[in-house]
């Protein structure tokens, strides 16, 4: 068969459940998937194709950081991302429910290549965010490398070409095909799949229904009864913000949370003035709001300062929920397990909200669904217009629903089933999966700091670990070793042993095994410094060449600044030893 010029010489393979063609004596192939009649073609790809390329899946605030660090401090341009949403964002892209914004300061949570003197606010919600992305992506020339609309479903090591074989489905032509890449990077992010539950009855019910990272603007709730189910930020967010326009709004909580005070001051023109003609006075605000953040970590962990810290903490929420929330919430409000064991709450309106008289708070579970509402746990029955599910997401399942198939043939989650749950060295690298690397995985969260922190640390440990070094030949293939990612695995699961988060609640940080795999058991500090030197023996380093030192040293003289360059070419004028006088 012949179709774009390309000769498909075939016989049948599987791919997945399904007898395809398979494409024979190619060093590279390529696939498109042909919706018409249900068949995946191969075809030979290019042979000229041989440089160091990379895929990044996710073009988030994960996405963008990396795509940053590679454009602008590598000078690396041979990328594509990919991402299944309509547009870049991410997690802000997807969110975009009533009352959706960031309980962290928007000077911290941005990006450090781009601060941003035009906040409007401390805190600022979604709109904001997402508006502040587009503007990155554009004002560093990333969205030209960013396919849209096009989800990838997984993808598969092959050592015999060491290239990584991306599946890729495109959402609004239904047509299925792969490509190929030297590097694959997962920036998909912890906020991005859902946590689905099934309640008895759901498929039955007449209303809409849907979860708040989908949330259905077609359907307005104003002057409808709305049910909330969770209580988590998300649904802390929805509650106040429906209530606004909705007949009645009932929330069905199981457990309580630690709300603590969320002030949200304006910012005036003469700051946002200064934010932009002084940056230093920007940057100093930044730092003092992360060391803040990370002091208050402390109360997290098992010393004798942090237990201190925590029970003054724990005080100051009990005082704040009890003058605000109304009285008889509050034995189903304030917890029983210690601060830090669910993520604590940084109050939106959320408790003045349960004062109004068409907002109610019912501590119960679900029983089931109806067609008209539902029937909680102790068999109270309410009619509702609308269902939503405010259920948080998938966050301890790593990279879901991808299948990543590594250098032996077994899945990414088929491993970390070995493991026990999900584990990366330094929470980048898995072994049997060379040139992977994971941004926001397993391990990396910090505790009460900038999930944009942990993004760009993570991308810019990539860039030294593996990128710098496979561009300076001083290897084709890195993987990380099994020995280095379970030791440290090890380590950090000891240290989090006696933390506040494996304490007695039920909480997204634990996945299926009981392991925590998703915290950092240390200061957010204290990860960069992790990861600011690469360890070069916990790798395996297959081929490159023996002159990389001078692969490296022209690296470093393409990628400096003018005034660097200036600066050394005078620094090594003024070392020159200087001709006597005879």
């Amino acid at each position: 068969m012949n179709r774009a010029g390309f000769d498909f010489r075939a016989f049948t393979s599987t791919y997945g459940d399904r007898a395809v063609p398979a494409a024979v004596n190619s060093e590279y192939h390529t696939a498109l998937y042909c919706a018409e009649n249900g068949l995946l073609f191969l075809y030979a790809m290019s042979p000229y194709a041989r440089g160091l390329d990379a895929i990044i899946i996710g073009a988030g605030p994960a996405g963008i950081a990396m795509a940053y660090r590679l454009k602008h401090d590598l000078h690396f341009h041979d990328f594509l991302i990919f991402d299944k949403l309509d547009g870049i964002g991410g997690t802000w892209r997807a969110n975009t429910y009533p009352g959706c914004g960031c309980d962290l300061k928007s000077h911290l949570y941005s990006f450090s290549f781009n601060p941003n003197p035009n906040w409007s606010k401390e805190l600022c919600e979604q709109p904001e965010i997402l508006q502040y992305m587009e503007d990155t992506v554009d004002k560093f020339d990333i969205r030209k490398h960013v396919h849209t609309s096009v989800e990838c479903t997984g993808a598969k090591w092959h050592v015999e070409t060491a290239k990584w074989e991306v599946f890729l489905k495109d959402l609004k032509s239904g047509v299925e095909y792969s490509r190929f890449a030297s590097v694959l990077v997962s920036a998909v992010g912890a906020i991005s799949f859902p946590r689905d539950v099934k309640f008895p009855g759901m498929e039955k019910f007449g209303g809409a229904l849907f979860h708040t990272a989908r949330w259905d603007h077609s359907v307005s709730y104003e002057n409808k009864r709305v049910a909330v189910i969770g209580n988590g930020c998300s649904a802390a967010q929805v509650v106040p913000a429906v209530a606004q326009k909705a007949a009645f709004v009932k929330q069905y909580a199981r457990s309580g949370q630690w709300f603590h005070e969320r002030p949200n001051r304006q910012y005036s023109e003469l700051e946002k003035f200064l934010f932009r003609w002084l940056p230093l006075w920007q940057r100093l605000l930044r730092l003092r709001i992360f060391l803040e953040a990370d002091e208050e970590t402390t109360a997290y962990f098992p010393t004798a300062r942090g237990l201190r810290i925590r029970i003054q903490k724990e005080n100051e929420a009990r005082r704040y929920i009890q003058s605000k929330a109304p009285q008889k919430y509050w034995g189903y409000i304030i917890p029983k397990f210690p601060l830090g064991c669910k993520r604590r709450i940084f109050d939106p309106g959320y408790l003045d909200a349960l004062s109004l008289p068409n907002v109610e708070l019912l501590p119960e579970g679900i029983r089931e669904i109806t067609e008209t509402g539902i029937v909680s746990a102790s068999g109270v029955r309410d009619d509702f217009d609308i269902i939503v599910l405010a259920t948080g997401f998938q966050v301890s399942e790593f990279l879901t629903p991808m299948h990543i198939v590594g250098a032996d043939g077994r899945s990414l989650h088929q491993q970390w089933r070995e493991c026990r749950g999900a584990q990366a060295y330094l929470g980048t690298y898995v072994h049997n999966f060379p040139n992977l690397a994971i941004l926001f995985g397993p391990n990396t969260f910090p505790a009460n700091n900038s999930a944009l922190f942990a993004c760009e640390t993570q991308a810019d440990y990539a860039v030294k670990s593996l990128f710098a070094p496979l561009l300076d030949r001083r290897a084709d293939v890195i993987e990380v070793k099994q020995t280095a990612e379970d030791c440290t695995t090890n380590a950090i699961h000891k240290q989090l042993r006696n933390t506040v988060f494996s304490a007695d609640c039920s909480n997204w940080y634990i996945g299926q095994f009981g392991r925590n795999a998703a915290s950092w058991p240390g200061m957010a500090r204290s990860f960069w410094a992790s990861t600011w030197i690469p360890d070069w023996s916990a790798f395996n380093m297959v081929g490159g060449s023996r002159l990389w030192p001078l692969y490296t040293a022209r690296r470093w003289l393409n990628t400096m600044t003018p005034l660097t360059k200036v600066v050394l070419v005078l620094s090594l004028v003024a070392a020159a030893p200087m001709d006597k006088a005879v």
